[in-house]
């Protein structure tokens, strides 16, 4: 087998730290947050924090934003936001609502009732 002259890796492959990374290693965010709860600042992030979560905070000390909304201005997967996300609030960092109603949808067994009794009618 002939050796090829390009190296295995590149510098552009060592700049951007990988989401496993960013995260901790966590896989699963410690709040509740979906694509349109809504994030505002409260202080100041502690030292040390990965620059994605200082992004997230900048942009939240401007107005309320979505997760959704955060993760597509700093260049994230939605998971990976909520986690991030996620990690930020349990600082203090940031505060978090879901706009009212919501997050108060019926049961799915109550509708399926109520489908039910439809059909009947």
């Amino acid at each position: 087998m002939a050796a090829s002259s390009a190296p295995a890796w590149t510098v552009e492959d060592t700049e951007a730290p990988s989401l496993y990374v960013l995260t901790g290693g966590q896989t699963r965010p410690t709040h509740t947050l979906q694509v349109q709860t809504l994030l505002w600042a409260e202080r100041e992030l502690p030292a040390g924090q990965p620059p994605e979560a200082e992004q997230a905070v900048a942009l939240c000390r401007e107005k309320p934003l979505g997760v959704a909304e955060i993760g597509a201005r700093i260049g994230l997967p939605f998971q990976i936001t909520r986690i991030l996300m996620s990690r930020l609030i349990d600082l203090g960092a940031l505060s978090a609502t879901t706009p009212a109603g919501l997050t108060d949808l019926p049961n799915t067994d109550l509708l399926k009732a109520v489908r039910d009794g439809l059909l009947k009618l």
